[in-house]
């Protein structure tokens, strides 16, 4: 089915070569609709949304029109509300929102930086369609960039991989400090979390790796929090020039103490288009990521590395945590604690 193409009364012929890329982008088992906006203004659209619904996928029973009018609104907030959050996620000194991908239910909202005040947003519904749509939104953006001579910002950790070995002996050479995740160990706690809190820490403890994810805690906004990270690594020098350790821990906690705002805004204006309840958020900027998972109807996990060539492995071991957590806190409640 050929995609359908839907323009803003102000966007020129010379936009073409960008629409027929976004239409491109699109697939059956993976990204169902594309639109750009310039400082929040919406340019155009490329959907595959009408063979999408005899199959079910649309939400709430909506017609075709519907969706994609609610896809488009939802793109204009996004860039309001991820442009704050862009603002928030500065002092933490890991550069630019480049990348967010939302999920709730069975469906994935991405949100793409393509260069100052211009944006791509997509949809990917039902399950299964998150990672290649999140991968072909990745291509699309790059294509984008190549398309105006730039260079990409490698979104997700996709395009290539760094080294394996992320203790390399010219990084040694000039660093020093711990070089094993055990002697790099730093942990904080504050308040108190039940009797589930030391089994909790020791699976964030164990998540952590040099190699990918470098910070991994546990908040409950009503009681407190634990983490767990290896900052101090020597290998992970190079992104402290211009922040300590103790105070990049100090940033991803008033971080998280702004996140159940921020969700609750990005949940309300989702609710208007899909089902569900926002259950997993990442956050890319230029050196790595920070990732959210609702662990519950209040606590969630925050976790962050700053290799931005494992972004996507950073991104499983997070998604390993929060099912192990998961599961401890469900046999917690069955157990009566």
């Amino acid at each position: 089915m050929d995609p359908a193409r839907h323009s803003a009364a102000h966007v020129t012929a010379d936009s073409q070569e960008f629409i027929d890329l976004c239409a491109e982008a699109l697939a059956r088992d993976g990204l169902h609709h594309v639109a750009a906006y310039h400082r929040g203004v919406y340019n155009y659209s490329v959907d595959v949304l009408d063979g999408l619904g005899t199959d079910g996928l649309l939400p709430g029973g909506l017609s075709t029109g519907s969706s994609r009018e609610l896809y488009i609104r939802v793109g204009r907030q996004l860039n309001f509300l991820l442009g704050r959050m862009d603002r928030a996620l500065r002092p933490v000194e890991s550069g630019r929102l480049i990348r967010t991908v939302l999920r709730l239910g069975e469906a994935s909202v991405f949100h793409y930086y393509v260069r100052p005040g211009e944006y791509l947003t997509g949809v990917s519904l039902g399950q299964g369609n998150d990672e290649s749509g999140d991968r072909a939104m990745a291509r699309l953006a790059t294509q984008f960039a190549l398309t105006l001579r730039q260079r990409g910002l490698n979104y997700g950790g996709f395009e290539e991989e760094g080294p394996k070995d992320p203790l390399r002996r010219s990084d040694l050479a000039v660093a020093s400090g711990p070089t094993t995740e055990e002697e790099a160990l730093h942990t904080d706690r504050s308040g108190i979390l039940g009797p589930d809190q030391d089994e909790i820490r020791a699976l964030c403890v164990a998540a952590l790796s040099a190699e990918d994810l470098h910070y991994a805690a546990y908040f409950d906004p009503a009681a407190g929090f634990l983490s767990a990270d290896v900052l101090e690594l020597a290998v992970l020098a190079p992104y402290f020039r211009n922040i300590s350790r103790q105070e990049r821990r100090d940033r991803y906690q008033d971080i998280a103490r702004r996140l159940p705002f921020v969700v609750a805004r990005l949940n309300h204006s989702l609710q208007a288009v899909l089902p569900g309840r926002l259950t997993r958020t990442v956050f890319d900027v230029d050196e790595g990521a920070l990732y959210y998972f609702a662990a519950g109807s209040g606590p969630f996990l925050l976790g962050v590395t700053l290799h931005q060539d494992r972004v996507f492995h950073a991104d499983i071991r997070m998604n390993m945590l929060n099912n192990s957590v998961e599961r401890v806190i469900k046999e917690g409640k069955s157990s009566g604690h």
